[in-house]
Formats: C-alpha cells, sequence, structure tokens
C-alpha cells in the first residue's frame, strides 16, 4: 500500500491470531491458532468479514459480519534494504462500537496517516454483543470473550511482532470509546504485564456507564434465550442452556437485540464486561472497574486519555432519528435514559437531571427531544459517559503518587471540514453545527476511504491530521507529551483549584499565520463532578 507520502508499506491483512470461535468454541474463551500449513494469503484480496453485529448508532447498515472473524492486521513501513534498522515501536488499535458494532477494515481504520511516523500498525478485532460478553456467571459462560479475544491479540503481537521489525519492549495499545475503555480494562488486568508499555484511550473510559458490569448477567442470559426461543431457560442448568445457545442460529442473537430497547430509539448498550469468578480460569476481571482502579489494582504504564467536545453525540443522534412526540412515549424515554446512564438505583435521578439541564423548569422534561433541544440531551450524554468518568478516573488514578507523572490528558477541539455527525445522522439539516462530535478525532488518526474523501495535501486539515498523529505516536514511543508553549492566550478560572494535570488542547486557531492552536488547558469542572457523584450517589 502507499501512504499518504506515497512511500510504499507492508499489509498483513487478515492473519488468524485465534481458532474460529464458532461451535464449542462460541461463548468460550479465544484458543491460539495452530501454525498454518503452505502460505497464507494475506493480500486482502479475500477481505475478512467484520465480527457478527448490528450497528445500532447506524442502523440501516442492518445484521452483517461473521463468527469467524478473528483475525488481525499489520501494517509496517518497509525495511531499508541492505541496512540495519533498529526495531520499530507498535501501535496496536482497539476499535469502538459500544462492544456491540465496529470494523478493522482498511476502508475504515486506514493506517495510512500513522505509518509516515514510522511505527508499525496493529488492528485487531474482537468478538461483539452476545458472542463476546454473554455470560451465565459461572465457569459455564464466564464471559469477557470479547477482552479474551482483544488479550489474545496482544499475546500473538509480544511473541510474533519481532518477526515484522517490531520492538516487543516498545507496544502501545491506544482504543476510542469502547474501545478506550478497554485499554482501561486491560490496565486493571495485571496478567498483561509486559504485553504493553504506553496506553492511550480516545474518548472512552472503563468507568463510564456503558462499561459498568450488570449486577445479574445469568439473567440477562435467560432474557436472551427466550428472546431466540428456548423455552424455559431458567429451569436448565448454566451448562445446558450454554449448551443450547451454542446451537441457535447466529443472526437469531443479533436480531433479537432489538427487542432489548422496547422499541426505543436509544441505543441501548446491552452488553458489556462482566465480573467473573476469581476462581474462573484465566479469568479477565475478577472485580467492577470502579473498586479495581479506586484500590489501584492496575498496571503502572503512561496512559493518555481526552476526549472531543460533544462525545454524547452518539447517544443523542439516533434519538432524532424518526422522531416520535406521542405523550405515551415520552415517559418511557425519560425511564430508558435512566437506564442508559445506569442511574435508576439512585430514587433522587430522575429529579436531578432536570435541576442541571432543564434550568429547573420541570416542564421542559416533558418536551420531546427534538432538533432545537438536541444540545441538552448530547450535554447528558456527554458528562454521564465521557467528561465525569474520565475525570473521577485521573482523580483517583492521580491520588496514586506513584502514577502522578503518567497521566497524561489532551482535549481535541478543533472543527474541520468533515464530521461524523453526517454519518450518524444523515438526514440531518446541512446548514446545522453539532460541533465536534464522537469520531470526528478518528478522522484525523486513520483513513476512511468508505466514509470521508481525503483531505487535500498542504490543505488546513492535512495540517492537523499531521500534527495530531505526531503528538500520538511522540507518546507511543516515548511514554510522555511535551508541555506545550502556548501561542494564543486563554483564561482559566483562578478560583477553581485543579486536581487534575494540565491537558493539551488542539483547537482552531484566532491566528491568521497558523491553522491549529496547541496550548494547555484546566479540563477540571468541580460542579459537574459534584453533580454527578450526587447522581450516582458515591
Amino acid at each position: 500500500m502507499r501512504s499518504l507520502t506515497s512511500k510504499l508499506f507492508e499489509a498483513y491483512i487478515g492473519i488468524p491470531f485465534a481458532k474460529p470461535p464458532i461451535g464449542k468454541l462460541r461463548f468460550a474463551d479465544p484458543v491460539p491458532n495452530e501454525p498454518w500449513k503452505n502460505e497464507l494469503d494475506a493480500t486482502g484480496r479475500l477481505p475478512k468479514p467484520p465480527c457478527m453485529q448490528q450497528n445500532l448508532f447506524i442502523p440501516e447498515r442492518g445484521i452483517e459480519g461473521s463468527e469467524d472473524c478473528l483475525y488481525l492486521n499489520v501494517y509496517r513501513p518497509r525495511p531499508i534494504v541492505n541496512g540495519t534498522s533498529e526495531p520499530l515501536s507498535t501501535l496496536v488499535y482497539i476499535h469502538g462500537g459500544g462492544f456491540l458494532a465496529g470494523y478493522i477494515s482498511p476502508l475504515v481504520v486506514g493506517p495510512e496517516k500513522l505509518i509516515d511516523q514510522g511505527i508499525i500498525v496493529v488492528v485487531i478485532p474482537y468478538r461483539l454483543g452476545p458472542f463476546g460478553f454473554l455470560s451465565t456467571g459461572d465457569a459455564a459462560a464466564s464471559g469477557n470473550f470479547g477482552l479474551k479475544d482483544q488479550r489474545l491479540a496482544l499475546r500473538w503481537v509480544n511473541k510474533h511482532i519481532r518477526e515484522f521489525g517490531g520492538d516487543p519492549q516498545s507496544v502501545t495499545i491506544m482504543g476510542h470509546s469502547a474501545g478506550g475503555a478497554s485499554v482501561q480494562l486491560h490496565l486493571m488486568h495485571i496478567g498483561n504485564e509486559g504485553l504493553f508499555q504506553r496506553a492511550i484511550s480516545l474518548s472512552g473510559s472503563a468507568l463510564a456507564p456503558f462499561s459498568t458490569p450488570l449486577d445479574d448477567p445469568l439473567k440477562l442470559a435467560y432474557q436472551q434465550a427466550a428472546l431466540v426461543g428456548i423455552t424455559e431457560p431458567s429451569s436448565m442448568s448454566t451448562t445446558d442452556l450454554v449448551e443450547k445457545l451454542r446451537l441457535v442460529d447466529a443472526d437469531l442473537f443479533v436480531s433479537s437485540l432489538a427487542a432489548f430497547s422496547n422499541g426505543s430509539r436509544y441505543p441501548t448498550i446491552v452488553y458489556g464486561p462482566v465480573v467473573e469468578s476469581s476462581a474462573v480460569n484465566d479469568a479477565f476481571l475478577t472485580d467492577t472497574p470502579l473498586k479495581l482502579w479506586t484500590q489501584g489494582s492496575y498496571l503502572s504504564v503512561p496512559w493518555l486519555t481526552g476526549i472531543v467536545p460533544n462525545d454524547g453525540f452518539i447517544f443523542s443522534a439516533p434519538i432524532l432519528k424518526n422522531t416520535d412526540c406521542s405523550p405515551e412515549i415520552i415517559p418511557q424515554q425519560q425511564q430508558l435514559l435512566l437506564q442508559v446512564l445506569k442511574g435508576a438505583k439512585n430514587p433522587r435521578s430522575a429529579q436531578l437531571l432536570p435541576e442541571r439541564f432543564f434550568d429547573k423548569q420541570h416542564r421542559k422534561v416533558n418536551q420531546c427531544i427534538t432538533q432545537d433541544n438536541i444540545d441538552t440531551i448530547t450535554k447528558i450524554f456527554n458528562e454521564a459517559s465521557f467528561v465525569y468518568p474520565l475525570t473521577r478516573s485521573v482523580q483517583l488514578r492521580k491520588n496514586d503518587n506513584t502514577s502522578l507523572s503518567s497521566v497524561f490528558l489532551y482535549k481535541f477541539n478543533y472543527k474541520g471540514s468533515l464530521s461524523y455527525s453526517s454519518v450518524f445522522y444523515p438526514e440531518g439539516d446541512d446548514t446545522r453545527d453539532y460541533g465536534i462530535v464522537h469520531c470526528d478525532e478518528l478522522i484525523y488518526i486513520f483513513r476512511a476511504p468508505l466514509l470521508f474523501p481525503d483531505f487535500r495535501r498542504n490543505s488546513p486539515d492535512a495540517k492537523v491530521s499531521e500534527r495530531f498523529t505526531k503528538f500520538l505516536i511522540e507518546f507511543a514511543k516515548k511514554g510522555y507529551v511535551k508541555e506545550v508553549k502556548s501561542n494564543e492566550a486563554i483564561t482559566i478560572n483562578d478560583q477553581q483549584t485543579s486536581k487534575l494535570p494540565e491537558a493539551v488542547e488542539f483547537a482552531n486557531s484566532n491566528n491568521t499565520n497558523e491553522i491549529l492552536a496547541e496550548r494547555n488547558i484546566d479540563l477540571l469542572d468541580q460542579q459537574m463532578v459534584d453533580f454527578w457523584a450526587d447522581f450516582y450517589n458515591l
């Protein structure tokens, strides 16, 4: 393949790192693949399907993919001919998608923008939805299979990256959204020690509502079984239940997921990480992420994490499609909102939301979510699912003095010519600006020819892409972020004593001679932190 600067690089597409997780290996830990015989066609001429899914964030795509999907992609700069070169650092990317969707195809996650930085890029898949995260709460199906797929891919990289010219002692894991949450979860899995040396979470936290483990995963397994036609699932042993679930057609699992949202437009994330018994062999998560993180049970490697201003749009955009404002629907939507936020346990949560977000005018709560007030619902999701979990994670980790210097923050606040808002809400008004939304920074990190045109060479967006990828790769290689000498003055609230490291903000420049303003800012909003701590009754 060719990079953005027309340099040739090597692409190995579809390397099987695990046996196909089908039959007896459905709802089971991944098994390392045996060496293949003869040649392996890794040219990409026969593209591998994504893991089985229906992308609720882009529902018009329908059911897609295959259970046989555990094939990773490796991209590396061409070695110097007849010369010796130092082993290269490796960036392993974990895609997002709410643990229910996501892709690794170079048509969506193209490495061209990263490869010029002299780094090996590995893009890994993992099982999604019920295939990746269904659990009976015991050894019959312990759960976290998707996270264990990621772990096995990291073990594969550790074992084999040297053959591609990589340094197994210089590996960075980077994930976006649910992939960013996965990165933080990998930090909490002590068994990963030595598999990576640095970590980057883009707009995703293991302390977010969508990453919070269910109290009773077996109850969900019973519901799932009933939806795919298994009668009286609660009357059988968990072993028998899993055996029956292994015989069900894969499409049925995916098509049944819509039933969990009762016809609501909220993209309900049903499946995700679960707490496993410590008795389970090679368990991934033996306590809740909040408890493990709070007690300091994580690998002390440098960690870079950050956000964009309107990450919450990923949850609010689907609500705008086919808006139903019938009176009987509105209370149902409010209840679902609390469920999505995982705030239903607190009896005061329904009262707290309008006080903060609707100017204490309770009547406004009964308004249907429309174009006019989409910003409010976006802000709710943004704070609850992204800003608060990030702040909480950093504050808790920063309390551990040994890790103080190894947490770094950024905010991607650059508004360019392209936006994922056109993907999440294609029916939207072309004149309406939804801001910098979830996934927008990915446009500057990965090439995605299936979704967006390439930036013109030397255009402002192309220059921002070069700067932002350089920022990420410098961290991936060195494990720290240089302090920014600001080229623009900014206002910081002097009354607020920051308890966070300063973040590097990438923003549109007011200076006509420069495209991008880079400056240090304070991300802490203590009022916001206090509100959500109260909301979740912490």
